[in-house]
C-alpha cells in the first residue's frame, strides 16, 4: 500500500501482500468465489487487531501494578500511558465508524451504522454488495472531482496525523526516531502503478476501490494504530526502569548543603551512592565529622567549622548487597571564611533626605532571607524588597548606621555595619531649552515654550518640576506688567508677547520655585534673564 515508511513485521508484511494480491485480482474482475476468499482477510485482521488490543491491556494492567508499587517512579509515565489510552481509543473508534458508515452508504442501509455492524458482526461475507464501487468512492473522496481535497478520506487523513503528533511527542525522547520510522506515511508521493501519475494518500488508498476493499484498508489502519498504541505504551513502561542503576558499578557521591561556611557554623552534606536504590540502607565513617541516617536511602554528613580556610575530609559508605557490605571511599573540600558583609547605596556613596534610597546588602554564603538589616540615625528606615533589595530613608542631615546581622545555627550572628552620610538632594538649574541667560533668539524662547528643571549631574532617580515663577519684558527701558506663571509651560499670553520682542528687548524669568521629592524649594538659580538678538 505505501502507507508506511520502516520495517514491518512479518505479520504486516503478510496482510499487505494479501491486499495487494487481492486489489489486483479485482482489477482482473475475478469470480465472486474468488473475491469472497479475500473477505477472509479483512475477517482474520479484525481477529489479529482483537488480539493486539488483548496484549496492549495486558501492558495497561503491568503498568497499574508498577504504579501501585512504586507511584513516585512510575506516576509520571502512568499518566502519559493514560493519555496515550483515550487518543488510541478514540482513533480506533473514528476508524470502525467509518468502516460502519462506508457500508451503509454504499448497500443502502436504512438502519444505518446500527445495522451495519450488526450485519458483519461475524464475517464481512455478510455484506449484500461487496463490490460496489461508486458509493465508496464517493464516501471518500467526495462526489466533485475526486481529487483527494474533499470527503472522509481527508477527514481520515487529517485525524491520522493529528493522531500520530500526540503519540510522538508522548513517546519517550530516545525511542522518537525509532517510532518515527513506523508511523503511517500520509505526505509522501505515490503513484498510479498503471499510469505513474502522482496521487496523493487519499486518491492512492481509496480511488477505485470496492467495499470490501475499503474495508481491507481501514482494518489495516487500525492494525497500525493498535500497533503504534502498543509501542508508546511499552516504551513509557521501559523508560521508567531504564535508567535504573545496574549493581555492577557504583561511585560515593557527596552533595554539600553549603561550600562556604561562617566561622563558628557548620557543614553539611548529603553523601549518597549514586543510582543506588532509595529504600538502601546505608552507613558511613568521617573522621572529621558525624555521619548519621536519613529515611530516604542517603547519609547526612557534619563537620564544624570552627577554623578559618580550607578544610579536607574523607570517609566511606559502606552498601549492603547480597554477599554483605561493600566501602566506597570519598573525599571533598570547603572553605570555611570569617563573616563578611558587603553593603552598597545602588546609586551614590550617600544617602538622600526625603526620597527612597536603593540598598544593595549582601553576604557570601548565607541565604539573603536569613539575613536582618537594620538602620540607625538620622531618622532612617529601611524595608526589604520583593526583590531581595532594601530602600532606606533618612529625614535629617548627618550620618546614619546600617547594620546586618545573620540567623544562623538557631541564633542570630552580627555581620557588620557600615556608616553613611545624609544629605540634601543638590539644588538642580532651571533653564529654557540649553540657556540659562545671555543673548537668545526670540524663537528660541517660543520654540521651547517654557522651562526646564536640569540636574545636571545629578544621576539619582528623582523628578523637579517649575512650581510658579515671575514673568516680565523690557523694551527701551520700559517694563511691562509683570505676569506670574504656574508651572514648566509658558502662558498664552507671555508667548504672545514673546512674539512682539524686537533685537534688544529682554525677558526677565524671576523668583523661581520647584518641587521635588520633599516639596517646594528654590532652584539653583532663582532668575533667568535673556536679551533678544
Amino acid at each position: 500500500m505505501g502507507a508506511t515508511n520502516c520495517p514491518e513485521t512479518p505479520r504486516q508484511r503478510m496482510i499487505s501482500m494479501m491486499y495487494l494480491v487481492y486489489t489486483a485480482m479485482l482489477a482482473l474482475n475475478v469470480s465472486a468465489e474468488i473475491l469472497n476468499s479475500f473477505i477472509t482477510v479483512g475477517d482474520s485482521m479484525e481477529v489479529t487487531n482483537k488480539l493486539l488490543l488483548d496484549k496492549t491491556t495486558n501492558s495497561y494492567q503491568m503498568f497499574a501494578a508498577a504504579l501501585k508499587g512504586n507511584p513516585d517512579k512510575v506516576k509520571a509515565n502512568y499518566d502519559k500511558a493514560m493519555q496515550v489510552q483515550k487518543e488510541s481509543k478514540a482513533m480506533v473508534n473514528y476508524i470502525d465508524s467509518l468502516k460502519y458508515a462506508l457500508i451503509a452508504h454504499s448497500n443502502g442501509l436504512k438502519g444505518g451504522v446500527e445495522e451495519a455492524k450488526k450485519l458483519v458482526a461475524e464475517s464481512y461475507m455478510n455484506i449484500p454488495k461487496k463490490d460496489e464501487i461508486s458509493n465508496s468512492v464517493n464516501f471518500f473522496l467526495g462526489s466533485g472531482a475526486q481529487d483527494g481535497s474533499a470527503g472522509n478520506a481527508l477527514k481520515l487523513r487529517q485525524r491520522i496525523e493529528a493522531y500520530q503528533a500526540k503519540m510522538l511527542a508522548l513517546c519517550p525522547e530516545r525511542n522518537r526516531d525509532a517510532f518515527k520510522k513506523m508511523q503511517i506515511k500520509t505526505n509522501g508521493k505515490y503513484k498510479n502503478e498503471q499510469s505513474g501519475q502522482e496521487q496523493n494518500w487519499q486518491v492512492y488508498n481509496f480511488y477505485q476501490n470496492i467495499v470490501v476493499a475499503d474495508v481491507v484498508v481501514l482494518n489495516k489502519l487500525k492494525s497500525e494504530v493498535i500497533n503504534q498504541e502498543y509501542d508508546v505504551v511499552n516504551n513509557l513502561f521501559s523508560d521508567v526502569s531504564a535508567d535504573d542503576f545496574k549493581v555492577d558499578r557504583m561511585v560515593a557521591k557527596v552533595i554539600p548543603k553549603e561550600t562556604y561556611v561562617l566561622q563558628g557554623g557548620t557543614f553539611e552534606a548529603e553523601v549518597i551512592a549514586a543510582a543506588w536504590d532509595s529504600h538502601t540502607a546505608l552507613r558511613g565513617t568521617c573522621a572529621a565529622g558525624n555521619i548519621t541516617e536519613t529515611d530516604s536511602g542517603t547519609l547526612r554528613l557534619k563537620i564544624a567549622g570552627n577554623a578559618v580556610g580550607k578544610r579536607t575530609y574523607n570517609g566511606t559508605i559502606f552498601v549492603k548487597k547480597e554477599t554483605g557490605e561493600v566501602p566506597y571511599d570519598f573525599s571533598g573540600e570547603f572553605f570555611v571564611a570569617p563573616p563578611t558583609i558587603t553593603i552598597s547605596p545602588t546609586n551614590m556613596n550617600v544617602l538622600y533626605l526625603g526620597v527612597d534610597n536603593p540598598i544593595s546588602v549582601a553576604a557570601p554564603g548565607i541565604n539573603s532571607n536569613d539575613l536582618v538589616v537594620s538602620i540607625n540615625g538620622a531618622g532612617g528606615a529601611i524595608r526589604k524588597n520583593a526583590d531581595g533589595t532594601y530602600t532606606a530613608n533618612v529625614k535629617s542631615q548627618g550620618k546614619t548606621t546600617i547594620s546586618v546581622s545573620a540567623k544562623v545555627g538557631g541564633g542570630v550572628k552580627s555581620l557588620g555595619s557600615m556608616n553613611f552620610r545624609c544629605k540634601q538632594i543638590p539644588k538642580p538649574i532651571v533653564k529654557v531649552g540649553n540657556n540659562q541667560d545671555g543673548k537668545i533668539a526670540k524663537e528660541v524662547l517660543i520654540s521651547a515654550g517654557g522651562m526646564r528643571v536640569d540636574k545636571g549631574d545629578f544621576e539619582f532617580p528623582v523628578n523637579f518640576s517649575v512650581a510658579s515663577y515671575r514673568f516680565e519684558v523690557v523694551k527701551g527701558g520700559d517694563a511691562d506688567i509683570p505676569l506670574n506663571g504656574t508651572g514648566n509651560r509658558f502662558s498664552q499670553e507671555m508667548i504672545n508677547k514673546l512674539r512682539k520682542l524686537k533685537r534688544g528687548n529682554k525677558v526677565i524669568i524671576s523668583d523661581i520655585r520647584i518641587v521635588g521629592p520633599t516639596g517646594t524649594m528654590s532652584a539653583a538659580n532663582t532668575s533667568l534673564t535673556f536679551t533678544i538678538q
